[in-house]
């Protein structure tokens, strides 16, 4: 009789055992999968928070970026006031921008304040050269090297007129003075290359190919351009010996 009890009450406690099992499994599980819920959201979040933090640093070197043309600017015009500063900056990136009008503007709006300020003069001067105003550009150009006889730009202004009026040799001279002042400019070697190739000194004109072509070293046709000034030196050469 006692054993027949014994194996009842472990049936019955197999039975109760087995009935709650799978609320207990179900626990266990909802516990693991509430954590590797929490665990992913977690990581999810921290992901996030990187990737934004990655965005602001890319657009703060954007913003750094955006900046340095405006600081470039700026360099030009070191010593000025900063007021002038700013209204020559404005002045410089409308006339950038082709928007003719605003930069000759705000070049004016200084000489209003400052009849002597050569840079804004060189703006007027840039600006009447777009426009195909030569001689008005001439006498702005004289007026900024009044001012200051050490603006490069202003004697550029002046050797693109006399270039472009074929007065070659004045043209190289104003050209010297501008890349004496300023020698980080390869444009301005090119074109004086091409003022020395006017008046046949090639051997000349090939050294300042070159030196454009040493400032910019990507730039193919500078160096085009000093081999071509070279060929033709070798051709004068040859020529001046036959007779």
């Amino acid at each position: 009789m006692l054993e027949l009890l014994i194996i009842i009450c472990l049936a019955v406690a197999f039975f109760l055992v087995l009935r709650h099992y799978p609320e207990v499994v179900e626990k266990k599980s909802s516990k693991r999968t509430n954590f590797w819920l929490s665990f992913r959201s977690f990581v999810i979040r921290k992901k996030k928070k990187q990737i934004e933090a990655i965005k602001r640093e890319i657009n703060a070197v954007q913003v750094e970026e955006q900046k340095l043309p405006e600081l470039s600017i700026q360099q030009k015009y070191v010593g000025l006031p900063p007021e002038l500063v700013r209204t020559l900056c404005v002045a410089d990136e409308a006339y950038a921008a082709n928007d003719l009008r605003e930069a000759e503007n705000k070049a004016i709006e200084i000489i209003s304040k400052d009849k002597k300020c050569g840079e804004a003069y060189v703006i007027v001067g840039k600006v009447a050269f777009s426009r195909g105003e030569y001689e008005d550009a001439k006498q702005s150009y004289k007026a900024a090297l009044k001012c200051n006889g050490q603006l490069a730009e202003a004697f550029f202004g002046l050797a693109e007129i006399s270039l472009r009026e074929e007065n070659y040799q004045e043209s190289i001279e104003q050209f010297l003075s501008a890349v004496a002042i300023d020698k980080s400019k390869p444009e301005w070697y090119v074109a004086l290359g091409r003022a020395y190739m006017g008046v046949r000194q090639f051997a000349k004109a090939a050294k300042a190919f070159k030196k454009a072509a040493g400032i910019d070293i990507e730039n193919r046709e500078y160096k085009d351009l000093a081999a071509e000034a070279e060929e033709k030196q070798r051709a004068h050469a040859t020529v001046a010996r036959m007779k």
